[in-house]
């Protein structure tokens, strides 16, 4: 019977999951047995009510039945509510979201005693117990059932099984109990024993199944247990399966088919690869939405779901369980499911479950699995599958989210510090390289925000598109530019190292509470600043072989070039432009194969430019006698030249088919154009030629076609392309273009602006042609631009239109261009002068430089005065051949027996001067009688008298002018007389213009002898004091101290003869030609540096002075011209020699050659008459003429080889002869002499002991190689051989007579010039040279053994002579030729070729002296020590042979020879000049001997002293030091280096001898006394040089080193104040420094801490009065310790003592006062005061608690000011508005006001009104104030501040009166002078011109009163006047007028 019982409630299902799981055996009840028997709390079981309805609903009581049949009438039990959060399965996440309610009952640690039973009994069981009330008994039961299911599996009871169904049916409350539900779940475990392919009965888990569901069909949400977390794996190994089961027979096909590189049904591949993204993306998103409210899946199982969907698992965990796919198949699969596009939701949820705290997934995974797919799926990029497609720009924040890093949040951070924005090192770079592969897939999103707002991902690009990863990268072409970013990166990681630095100290303070310092910090090597938008920081090496390595896997580069919206490739390109070069480029186009239209134009242009720079089939030829390595090396050249020249042909037939193609559009044509044009006025000459080539490859049809010619221009095309065949492209082809009218326009800009930048004459004449042809002149402005341009090629560039029109070279162009300009400028006049009076048709310039023209038949025009000068230049030169508008210009400018047009200026009205002298002096040269005549109206007599003494000008000319003068004379002769500076001068020039066939002057020149003859009379009766009046030569035409310029149209004759005149007339001894030869001397050597530079263009100076000389010698007057010439050699001498050296360095000019040497045997047939003393010229003639009479005398070698034997065996002179025929074989001609005659001639050079000796033979025997192998008696062994044995057998006979005189110069001389030729060695193999001494090493042995055995004869008594001695002469000898030939040849690569023999000498000194010093000490010790000569000029090093032989020496000698070396080197007696550097190292070598240390403890204890081996004496130290110095000089005067790397790297050589100086001084310190004394007396004998600089910095390095010097000795200031201090040397109290700065900076709010702040605030005083040096060294530091601090607010800011820090540096800083201020300071000094403005900035509320600081920081500004203005002006000019606010809140501080005038910048605007009326106020008070202070001045100071704002107004009144009672305040109190400073300083640098002048207007009294800034104050005025193009010279003179009154008074 049934009875109704208590509730129960149910335990909540949560205790399930705590207590974890059973395993997947056997069922256990947990809990002691003795537990089932104990007592319990009756429970009832609970259904669960319906929605509404209570949980705890009670049962109804039923009665028992005693069979089962009784069983149907059995209520069902109440289900138990319970509290746990679940979720309703396969609800959306919105569901999910929703209220939770209690479910479930409570599942903890189930305690029930399974009850065993059998089948049949089970109703009853149940029935019994239910009657009884026994929940634990049907418990029991129940789970005694599930036990024998669960035992017999495979074959369960069929009435066990059918009495459950039936017990669910009408009692399903039953199995809602805690234990039946945990059994049930065990049932439906998976058995890992139980295989997934073996057949088995599954009837029990759907019982099981079937049981559950029954128990809970009624209830909404289910139990947690339900789902166990295996469900979720379930489920991801359910997905993953469905996926791959995707793969159909067509898939596996396509699949198959793209691995082998075909595409068949590429559309079955790609929807199967976008359905596994969209299946990923959607179980990312049920990873992430979904299973986090359903289940709480451990971390661990969470990952390796996500992992595994994404099928970045391991392998093996797709198919362990079931075995499948099969093995064959599972790679494929595998790999077909995982290369797949990644959606952008799915990496944007990854990215977000990273960034979840809820999820298991850290950051750092997230980063690490994000970047994985991101990198696979860009792995699998087609052109027909977006594999990575965001659109999102908020992927980059997500991004870089995941790198930041958090502190622990239970460590609290100081009050009101803010930590820094920190990434972690690692996944910051790894977040750079994920977002670069994000950006190439979408540029045109993700590209361009990294691109416009990202400046490192952009540097990233920019490295993979230029495939450059240096950094700075390569798109930086500015060299000023890479130095900045450098150095802000430095900046940047230092800051960031302090801020990571004190960031840690803060959260070891709040956690182990330990120090942290550079050393030990954890973080600084992990975490990095994260400033994602800041400048671009530089990448690990690491990361920049990853950007490498991503960029040839995944060709990011090409996506990135390829992307035309936006186009970051064009970005690039436009930027470098021809900046440098872009040889990235040609592998972007190399990797374009087929796909050019894919790039920008502009990458073509620049890939066509480059290849154009090079030939590629400049290969040479095989050739005879090649290795086959080279002829592999050639080959496989000429086929990268084939292969560059199909891409060249392919890549222009794409840019030709743009231009001349049908498809061609306006866009492109402009693009390609543009490109090319733009570089045509580019500043260097490779560029503009650059340029033209590719635009005539473009603009050329088959441009590169191999062999053929150019198709010639037919016959009805223009003549102009054939007269400069070079520019068919522009002159004939541009014009054919299809859309040429679309260009138009846009080429002449360019051509425009290209004739201003272009060098070449025949360029500037195609731009010329073009533009009179093609030029749109239809717009009235391009009109005037186009005149304007070409105005200003005529006027401003005079060499190229001289040499364009020179009347000495014809050029057939030059009358095109003549034709052209004629066209150009007759158009625009035509178009000028049919416009009105009073038509504006110009546009007006700020020059204001047009001017109105009126002609007297009406016309008018209006146009800029280059135009109209240009013109009137243009008809100077003529008219040209055949038809022109030169006569039309002509009668427009010049009308015949017409006025000629006036001109007026535009802007005031006023008549202007049309014709300038000096154009009126071209017009006089001008072959135009028309012209002339116009130029010589209506000139005055100055006039006239400056245009006679002008060169250049015709003899008809000339003749006009003579005559004029003749008129003046007659009309006024006294005013002409006046202006007449030089009489003597002007008389003689009036004849020598009657010599060149000039007619008219005899009345001029009559005034002028008239004159003459009278001072002469007079100046005999005044005696001989009258010649100090002489006057000086004319000064119309230039000063005396300033070189003419000679002309191309001057006349050289005339010069020669004003140098040399005819006739010793005395009248002529005053003229000053020395002008005239400066000029005559600076044009050649001009003209022969271009020469030597290769340099076609120039003005033919030598060429015109030679025919002058030649036309004058074949005058009648030569013989008195080659008289006056060898009188005054001190000028014809240069001029002969230059014209020599022309002719030397162009010998291919046979005419000028032939002319030359003509002109020099007239001469000298004048000067070697006998009545001719031989003088200077002469003998320079005659050096000319024999060296050219032998040249061109020898028929052939032979014959010079007799004549100088003959001249050898007679002692004749010998020297002309010899270098006739060196010079003869240099040039190519055969040795064709006997060996007989040769070595006849050799010996005779050996007893004549010849200078040319071994010049002579190292030819010979250069030479004599080339037949070697024929006629090797001939060869240069065999002669050596003889000439040596000769001299062999000559020594033995004079040794027989005379012992032990041996001199083995000669032999040695023969075998050097052997081993030293370098040409032997030309084109061999330089590693293993098979030249002389490898091929015959057995002669060269023969050698050194006779030679050596000769010596051993007379060793023992004559040791000189010995073999040691030879051999060290032989070295000796060596490192001499080699210093000598790296003189000669400096920076050649000659040397490196030539073959050393001092290895085998070296060998043999080894083995004949083992001592190496002590057989020949004196040679031996100049072989080691000694100077080497040459070395001091070039810089070069030591011999090679010299480190071997002094490791020999500290070696193997013994202690007594290294104590003699060391005395002699270190002596003051010694003969010998030592090489410093190799003397120095051996003192280091001889204290770290190892034998000095054989016997010692190797084990070097911790704490030992330096043993000091040198003990060196004083006189000692001091040779030490010179050694030092000495060294530092040599190594500064290397040729090659710029001085200021000099003077580093001499800086830095005398650090690195300190550690010698200081081991010498043995800790010393009265040795380092005497070493100081020494070197302060070297200062003081060396005053300003370089040598005193030197020693400065030694001194310098010695007081860093031992600072206790300063108490023994007085430094100079100099050594205090040098810049040696701040640079990287190494100071002993660094460290002590860098603690009490530390100390000084640790703030806190203890008592200790202000206690160590104040010994250190101390300390660091005492040092800056002590040492100022040392602290200064520190001073960034400082720097970087205020700026950490001035984020604080003022709370923190006083309460922390940071207040008192910043007290303290002031304080600190006004005692390093003035050294502070120094330049190499000033950056750190800014640095420091930055700091104070921006505290002074934060706290400007708190103005009056800090005003003791502001106090103390305005006073040093204002030092700063007095010191240095120049600096402090600029630096407090940007920040005057935080000083003017803080000026406002406090306005009682009179001093910031001072300094804030001269600061303060214009005042804003008011209304017209206001300002009137604040106008006439300031001029009352001003008015009122003027007055009072006449009578009491000592008023004017309290105004100051008032003077110094009104000095910059506007308005001139007030600024006058401003300017007048500011120096009368000034003038009553000097010392106020100062404070007026910058605000003189700013009023001369305004932008108001009349502020400029009034300030200038009252600089010389204003200096005169600051005569302390005198030199800023006039500098400054220089600079306005050069910039400001103001006159200022006038008032510089006058302030310097009144200084130097002011001193000599």
């Amino acid at each position: 019977m049934n009875r109704p019982k208590p509730t129960a409630i149910r335990r909540p299902s949560s205790a399930a999951k705590t207590s974890g799981h059973a395993p997947p055996g056997d069922f256990i009840a947990l809990g002691s047995k003795s537990q089932a028997s104990e007592p319990k709390a009756p429970a009832v079981l609970l259904k669960p009510a319906s929605t509404g309805l209570p949980a705890d609903r009670k049962r109804e009581a039923t009665s028992a039945l005693p069979s089962a049949s009784g069983l149907s009438g059995l209520n069902k039990r109440p289900k138990l509510s319970s509290t746990p959060s679940l979720s309703a399965l396969g609800r959306l996440a919105d569901v999910a979201a929703a209220d939770k309610r209690a479910i479930s009952p409570s599942i903890k640690e189930p305690s029930v005693v399974p009850i065993e039973i059998p089948p049949a009994l089970l109703l009853e069981e149940i029935e019994a117990a239910e009657g009884e009330g026994n929940d634990d008994q049907i418990e029991g039961v129940l789970c005694g059932a599930v036990k024998q299911l669960k035992m017999n599996r495979a074959k369960p009871d069929i009435t066990l099984y059918l009495s459950l169904m039936f017990l669910a049916k009408i009692k399903p409350n039953v199995f809602a109990t805690e234990g039946v539900i945990e059994a049930l779940c065990s049932l439906l475990r998976r058995d890992a024993s139980i295989n997934f392919k073996a057949k088995g009965n599954n009837l029990v888990s759907v019982l099981a199944c079937n049981l559950l569901m029954a128990a809970y069909e009624e209830d909404e949400n289910w139990p947690e247990i339900f789902v166990k977390e295996r469900f979720v794996s379930q489920i991801t190994d359910l997905l993953t399966v469905s996926m791959m089961l995707g793969i159909t027979a067509q898939v596996k096909e396509a699949g198959i088919a793209w691995d082998k590189g075909e595409k068949k049904n590429l559309e079955v591949l790609r929807a199967f690869q976008n359905q596994i993204a969209a299946i990923q993306r959607d179980t990312v998103w049920w990873l992430h939405t979904v299973v986090p409210t359903i289940s709480k899946v451990g971390a661990k199982d969470y990952v390796h779901c996500l992992h595994k969907l994404l099928f970045t698992e391991q392998p093996e965990t797709y198919y362990k369980w079931d075995n499948w796919p099969p093995e064959s198949d599972r790679n494929f699969f595998l790999r077909l499911c995982s290369e797949v596009p990644l959606l952008e939701d799915t990496l944007m949820r990854i990215l977000v479950i990273g960034l979840s705290r809820d999820l298991p997934l850290g950051p750092a995974d997230a980063m690490e699995l994000a970047d994985h797919l991101v990198k696979r799926a860009a792995a699998v990029q087609s052109d027909d599958l977006d594999v990575l497609r965001v659109e999102r720009i908020q992927l980059i924040d997500a991004v870089l989210n995941l790198c930041t890093y958090h502190h622990p949040e239970n460590i609290q951070l100081p009050p009101g510090y803010q930590p820094p924005n920190l990434a972690i090192s690692t996944l910051y770079w790894k977040a750079w390289l994920l977002l670069l592969v994000v950006a190439a897939f979408n540029p045109q999103n993700i590209g361009l925000a990294a691109w416009d707002g990202y400046p490192t991902l952009k540097m990233l690009m920019e490295m993979v598109m230029t495939n450059n990863y240096s950094y700075p990268p390569c798109t930086v072409a500015d060299e000023e530019t890479k130095t900045e970013m450098i150095n802000r990166e430095l900046q940047v990681s230092q800051r960031e190292k302090q801020e990571i630095l004190a960031f840690e100290s803060h959260l070891a303070a709040a956690s182990t509470k330990q120090m942290i310092t550079e050393s030990n910090s954890l973080l600084l090597s992990q975490l990095t600043s994260l400033d994602p938008q800041g400048p671009p920081r530089r990448p690990p090496p690491q990361v920049q072989e990853q950007v490498k390595s991503l960029n040839q896997s995944l060709r990011l580069g090409h996506l990135l070039c390829r992307s035309r919206s936006p186009d970051f490739l064009l970005n690039i390109i436009q930027r470098q432009a021809s900046s440098q070069s872009m040889p990235w480029l040609a592998d972007l186009v190399q990797s374009s194969e087929g796909s050019l239209d894919v790039l920008p134009v502009q990458c073509l242009c620049e890939f066509l430019l480059h290849d154009a720079a090079d030939d590629p089939c400049s290969v040479e030829e095989d050739e005879e006698g090649e290795s086959k390595e080279q002829r592999v090396k050639k080959r496989q050249a000429r086929k990268e030249g084939i292969h560059r020249l199909q891409k060249q042909r392919q890549l222009l037939g794409r840019l030709q088919d743009l231009l001349l193609g049908p498809k061609a559009d306006e866009q492109t044509t402009c693009e390609v154009l543009d490109y090319f044009l733009r570089r045509l006025s580019s500043s260097q000459v490779a560029s503009r030629v650059l340029a033209m080539k590719g635009l005539s490859l473009v603009l050329t049809e088959g441009g590169l076609r191999d062999g053929e010619e150019r198709e010639q221009p037919m016959e009805e095309e223009s003549g102009d392309a054939e007269l400069l065949p070079g520019y068919q492209w522009l002159l004939q082809d541009l014009p054919k273009l299809p859309l040429f009218d679309s260009v138009r326009g846009m080429t002449s800009v360019a051509l425009q602006q290209a004739i201003h930048m272009e060098t070449d004459p025949q360029t500037i004449s195609a731009y010329l042609i073009y533009l009179s042809q093609y030029a749109p002149v239809e717009e009235q402005g391009r009109h005037n631009d186009l005149a304007l341009d070409v105005a200003r090629l005529i006027v401003e560039r005079s060499t190229i239109m001289s040499y364009l029109f020179s009347k000495h070279s014809y050029r057939p162009e030059s009358e095109a261009v003549l034709s052209a300009l004629g066209s150009i400028f007759s158009k625009y006049i035509r178009r000028m002068r049919k416009t009105k009076e009073g038509e504006d048709l110009y546009s007006w310039s700020e020059s204001q430089d047009q001017v109105f023209l009126r002609w007297t038949t009406g016309e008018t025009a209006t146009m800029h005065i280059l135009v109209v000068h240009a013109m009137v230049i243009l008809l100077t030169l003529g008219p040209p051949k055949g038809e022109s508008d030169f006569y039309s210009l002509l009668d427009i400018w010049f009308p015949e027996k017409k006025p000629l047009p006036t001109a007026f200026l535009v802007d005031t009205s006023e008549e202007a001067l049309l014709l300038p002298d000096w154009l009126k002096l071209r017009m006089i040269r001008s072959e135009v009688s028309r012209l002339v005549d116009a130029a010589l109206q209506d000139l005055e007599p100055q006039q006239l008298l400056l245009f006679v003494q002008s060169f250049g000008i015709p003899v008809s000319s000339m003749s006009k002018l003579l005559q004029y003068l003749d008129q003046a004379v007659s009309h006024d002769p006294e005013s002409l007389e006046q202006n007449i500076m030089d009489k003597n001068y002007m008389a003689h020039l009036v004849e020598v213009q009657h010599e060149r066939g000039a007619t008219g002057g005899h009345t001029f020149h009559t005034l002028l002898s008239a004159s003459l003859s009278s001072r002469r009379d007079s100046a005999d009766l005044k005696g001989p004091k009258m010649s100090v009046e002489a006057p000086q030569g004319p000064v119309w035409i230039r000063a005396a101290n300033q070189i003419p310029v000679i002309g191309p149209d001057d006349d050289l004759a005339g010069m020669i003869l004003q140098l040399f005149p005819l006739n010793a007339d005395p009248r002529w001894q005053s003229a000053n030609p020395r002008q005239v030869c400066l000029s005559l001397q600076q044009a050649l050597a001009q003209e022969l540096a271009r020469i030597r530079q290769g340099n076609a263009l120039v003005t033919g100076i030598a060429v015109r002075l030679l025919q002058a000389i030649v036309a004058l010698l074949n005058s009648p007057h030569s013989g008195a011209l080659i008289m006056a010439m060898e009188r005054n050699h001190v000028m014809s001498c240069p001029l002969m020699r230059q014209l020599y050296q022309y002719q030397r360095c162009v010998p291919q000019d046979m005419a000028f050659s032939s002319l030359f040497f003509k002109a020099v045997m007239q001469m000298l047939t004048w000067l070697e008459n006998p009545a001719v003393e031989w003088g200077a010229l002469r003998a320079q003639l005659k050096s000319f003429a024999a060296q050219y009479s032998l040249k061109h005398r020898l028929s052939d070698v032979r014959t010079g080889f007799l004549h100088l034997a003959d001249a050898l065996a007679y002692q004749h002179e010998s020297e002309a002869t010899v270098r006739t025929i060196i010079s003869t074989l240099k040039s190519g001609e055969r040795c064709n002499a006997e060996a007989e005659l040769i070595g006849k001639v050799l010996q005779g050079l050996i007893e004549a002991k010849s200078s040319y000796l071994e010049e002579f033979l190292s030819v010979l025997l250069t030479i004599g190689m080339e037949t070697v192998t024929k006629h090797p008696v001939t060869g240069p062994v065999a002669m050596v051989n003889t000439l040596l044995l000769h001299e062999g057998e000559e020594t033995s006979v004079k040794m027989e007579a005379d012992a032990g005189r041996l001199d083995p110069s000669s032999s040695l001389d023969f075998l050097w010039a052997c081993i030293h030729i370098p040409r032997i060695w030309q084109g061999r193999d330089q590693k293993t040279p098979q030249g002389l001494i490898e091929a015959k090493s057995s002669y060269l042995e023969e050698f050194l053994s006779v030679l050596l055995t000769i010596g051993m004869e007379t060793v023992t008594k004559h040791p000189v002579t010995g073999p040691v001695a030879m051999v060290n002469t032989l070295l000796l000898h060596e490192g001499e030729e080699t210093s000598v030939k790296m003189e000669a040849d400096a920076g050649s690569m000659e040397m490196a070729n030539t073959v050393s023999s001092s290895g085998l000498l070296i060998d043999w000194l080894e083995l004949l002296d083992p001592e190496v010093i002590s057989v020949c000490p004196d040679l031996q010790q100049r072989l080691l020590f000694a100077w080497i000569k040459g070395k001091e000029s070039m810089g070069a090093q030591a011999p090679s042979y010299r480190p071997y032989l002094l490791a020999l020496l500290t070696h193997q000698s013994n202690w007594t020879t290294l104590h003699q070396c060391i005395s002699i080197l270190l002596s003051k007696q010694r003969e010998l000049r030592l090489d410093p550097s190799s003397s120095l190292d051996f003192l280091w070598a001889c204290i770290h001997i190892p034998r000095i240390w054989q016997g010692r403890d190797q084990k070097t204890p911790q704490k030992r002293t330096e043993e000091f081996v040198l003990c060196l004496k004083p006189p000692e130290l001091i040779c030490l030091v010179d050694l030092i110095l000495s060294e530092s000089e040599m190594n500064s005067r290397s040729p090659s280096q710029s001085k200021k790397t000099l003077d580093v790297a001499s800086c830095s050589l005398i650090q690195s001898r300190l550690p010698l100086l200081h081991s010498c001084c043995h800790g010393d310190l009265e040795s380092v006394k005497k070493v100081s004394e020494y070197l302060i007396n070297c200062i003081k004998k060396w005053g300003d040089s370089v040598m005193s600089k030197r020693c400065q910095n030694l001194l310098l390095q010695i007081y860093l080193q031992v600072p206790e010097v300063i108490q023994h000795v007085t430094l100079p200031d100099t050594i205090l104040s040098s810049e040696g201090a701040a640079d990287g040397s190494i100071c002993k109290l660094d460290v002590l420094v860098h603690r009490l700065i530390t100390l000084l900076a640790d703030t806190g709010d203890s008592k200790s801490a202000e206690n160590r702040m104040s010994d250190a605030n101390m300390a660091c005083r005492k040092l800056a009065v002590a040492h100022p040096v040392l602290l200064l060294r520190h001073l960034p530091m400082i720097a970087a310790l205020l700026h950490g601090r001035i984020h604080l607010n003022f709370q923190e800011f006083r309460q922390q003592s940071h207040l008192s820090f910043f007290t303290h540096v002031l304080a600190i800083l006004e005692l390093l006062h003035p050294l502070v201020f120094q330049s190499e300071h000033q950056r750190a000094l800014q640095d420091s005061l930055l700091s104070f403005i921006q505290v002074l900035q934060n706290f400007r509320r708190y103005s009056r608690q800090l005003s003791p600081l502001i106090s103390k920081f305005v006073q040093c500004i204002q030092k700063y000011l007095t010191h240095d203005a120049g600096a402090a002006v600029p630096f407090l000019q940007k920040h005057s508005d935080i000083l003017q606010g803080l000026s406002s809140e406090n306005p009682d501080m009179l001093q910031l006001k001072s300094l804030l005038t001269g600061l303060t910048l214009p005042l804003k605007s008011e209304s017209a009104d206001s300002a009137a009326e604040d106008r006439e106020d300031i001029l009352e008070v001003l008015s009122e104030v003027d007055e009072k202070s006449k009578r009491s001045p000592e008023i004017l100071p309290y105004f100051a501040n008032d003077f110094q704002s009104l000095m910059n107004s506007p308005e001139e009144v007030c600024r006058n009166m401003a300017f007048s009672l500011a120096l009368r305040c000034i003038q009553n109190n000097p010392c106020l002078a100062v404070d007026f400073l910058p605000t003189f300083m700013y009023c001369m640098g305004s932008g108001n011109f009349d502020v400029v002048q009034t300030a200038l207007r009252n600089l010389p009294e204003y200096v005169l009163l600051c005569q302390e800034h005198a030199d800023v104050l006039l500098h400054k005025a220089f600079l306005v006047g050069i910039y400001g193009q103001i006159d200022t010279s006038s008032i510089i003179s006058e302030a310097m007028k009144v200084l130097h009154m002011e001193a000599t008074t």
